[in-house]
């Protein structure tokens, strides 16, 4: 096992690791045709559950994994977070928000949140993004956080694009002002 998962705060986001009193919201969600694009929908309930402990083996096996994002009252908002599943070339910074909190910034807030840990705490970066080209909440987010599309590819055999984003904002101006 690898050290605890950290805690990570933002102006209005606390970044945790997943416990079991999650598992019912992510269920939701992975059922939903909101996950039509990280292998969803899941309807199948043992599946999901599956799903749900592969993020806490992330964090043992590779140090890193996705962080369950909410807000500082407890309310779940989504997940965002490092994976780097077998086949993967390179960990990917990835999110999903559950239903009801798009359109207010928190994907972006949490998702520098978890870039500039990856960079500070593990030395990783800059890194990557698949993102199906029908994708295009996720297209948008990413160009919001300054990554580029650097090129097509397949992921499960599904074509996909590997968004760039850049070195994180702790590098490149001595803070994380990107959450304001």
């Amino acid at each position: 096992m690898t050290a605890p998962i950290p805690t990570i705060e933002t102006a209005r986001l606390i970044l945790r690791g997943p416990v079991e009193a999650d598992f019912p919201t992510v269920e939701r969600f992975m059922a939903s045709p909101r996950a039509a694009f990280i292998g969803g929908p899941v309807t199948d309930r043992f599946q999901a559950w599956r799903g749900f402990l592969a993020v806490l083996g992330h964090w043992a096996l590779r140090g890193y994994g996705f962080f369950t994002v909410t807000l500082k009252d407890g309310t779940l908002v989504g997940r965002v977070g490092l994976i780097n599943h077998i086949g993967w070339d390179e960990p990917e910074l990835g999110w999903h928000l559950f239903d009801g909190f798009e359109g207010h910034g928190y994907a972006a807030e949490a998702a520098i949140a978890a870039r500039d840990w990856a960079a500070s705490e593990l030395g990783l970066g800059p890194l990557i993004s698949h993102i199906d080209a029908d994708n295009t909440r996720s297209l948008a987010l990413a160009r919001r956080l300054g990554a580029t599309h650097e090129r097509d590819t397949t992921v499960l055999g599904l074509p996909a694009q590997v968004w760039r984003h850049p070195a994180p904002a702790s590098e490149q101006d001595g803070g994380m002002e990107a959450y304001a």
